[in-house]
């Protein structure tokens, strides 16, 4: 199904504003987290972060699910926008 113009602007967004939260006010210490794709529903409820990481990311992605308030928070003080949806993280398989 074909994403909408604002949908689009919406996951853009969202996806710039987490790279800048992973590097400038949650840094990973000894990791380094990429943010590939951002997918957030209609309504503004939820959205999947799909993300990949250098090491463990299965670990990563638990540490980010439980801290997806606290980062929701940060990213309402990035981005305006009217409901900032609630975060899953979800790792991606690496390539190798």
């Amino acid at each position: 199904m074909k994403k909408s113009h604002k949908s689009e602007k919406v996951n853009e967004a969202i996806k710039r504003a987490l790279s800048e939260i992973f590097i400038y006010d949650l840094p990973l210490q000894d990791n380094m987290i990429t943010v590939v794709k951002v997918d957030t529903a209609k309504d503004l409820s939820k959205s999947d972060v799909y993300f990949t990481a250098l090491k463990d990311q299965e670990r990563l992605a638990e540490e980010l699910n439980q801290k997806s308030g606290y980062i929701g928070h940060l990213l309402s003080n990035r981005i305006k926008i009217r409901k900032i949806p609630q975060l899953k993280f979800i790792p991606l398989p690496q390539a190798v």
